[in-house]
Parts: C-alpha cells; structure tokens; sequence
C-alpha cells in the first residue's frame, strides 16, 4: 500500500461531522435513485435529502418518481455503493496523501459510508420492510437480493479490517507483518 496513512485517537474529532456526513450520503443515495429514473425516461416529483417521516417511518430522505422504470432505479445507490467503494479503496490504498485530513475523509465517505448505508438498508428491509431493499425484493428474486448485499457487506468488512489498524488484532493484514512468519508462530503454541 502506498499511502502510510491510518486511523488514529485524534480522527474521531471528525465525528462532530457526522450530520454533514448522513447529508451528503443521504443526497449520494437520493441522486442515485434519481439519476436513474430520470435515464429511464420517468419524471422526478419529490426529491428530498432532509430527515423526515411519512406514514409512520422516519426515512434520512426520499426520492419519488412518475413514469415506467425497472427495478434498476431501486438499486441503484445499492450499485452506486460498490462502485464508489471500489473507487476509494483504491484511492485510499494506492495514492500517497499529503494530508492526512484528506485520507481521514475519504475513508469515512466513501469506505465506511457504503457499510452504514448498505447495512442500515438490510437491517431495515429485514425487521419492518417497506424500503428499497424490500421492494427489491419483490422486483427480483430474493436470493439475488440477498446474496448481493450480504457479499457487498462483507467487502465492505474485510476492506476497513485490512485499511484500518486494530490494536492487537489482524497482524497479517496490517503494517506489512509476513503471513509466513505469522502462520509459523501460531503453529508452534
């Protein structure tokens, strides 16, 4: 990996951030939605990336749309998740920063956003239905579904678990320790 960069105690400062940061993840999974619809020839009439509640649901936001569209509109910011994910892991891990703030956003948008966003999606889609997930459900066979976001989840996982240090934990997959050695040590106990 080029860039030396990793998380440290000071980094959680940007936590304070996190209502810009559900903003803007907000106003990327809205604009997927949108963005396809609109490519699918269907007009957008709501397009809103505030919290807010309908019929009893708090949604962080909403895009509705007239006309005739597939179940592509649906999952897009699903597609848009992985895409953008892809993106930045190989940002993140192969270009040098000379700001560290700049990695630290980086990963938060677009590394960790992704999981959240995916995650919170499934979780939902699980316990109460009624979101994009659950009606891609309805649209495609749920296998395909489900086996696209429990695949994507765990690459969203394993890439934080191989960018991010953990004090004491994942030696091989940080700070370049050999797995050789490490599989010989664990042998000999």
């Amino acid at each position: 990996m080029v860039g030396k960069h990793h998380f440290q105690k000071h980094d959680l400062w940007w936590l304070i951030g996190y209502p810009m940061y559900q903003l803007l993840g907000t106003l990327r999974h809205e604009g997927c939605h949108a963005l396809v619809a609109l490519a699918e020839g269907a007009q957008i009439t709501h397009f809103v990336i505030w919290p807010t509640t309908q019929r009893g649901h708090v949604y962080f936001g909403y895009t509705a749309w007239s006309g005739h569209t597939d179940w592509l509109p649906i999952a897009a910011p699903f597609l848009g998740d992985l895409l953008t994910y892809l993106c930045l892991w190989f940002l993140c891990t192969q270009v040098g920063f000379k700001r560290h703030w700049v990695w630290t956003n980086l990963v938060i948008l677009r590394l960790i956003s992704p999981l959240l966003n995916s995650g919170y999606g499934y979780g939902l889609a699980v316990l109460r239905g009624g979101n994009d997930i659950a009606w891609l459900n309805q649209m495609l066979p749920p296998p395909v579904v489900h086996g696209y976001l429990i695949l994507t989840l765990l690459l969203y996982l394993t890439g934080l678990i191989v960018l991010l240090p953990f004090p004491g934990g994942w030696p091989p997959l940080h700070r370049g320790a050999p797995a050789k050695r490490v599989f010989s040590e664990t042998r000999r106990q």
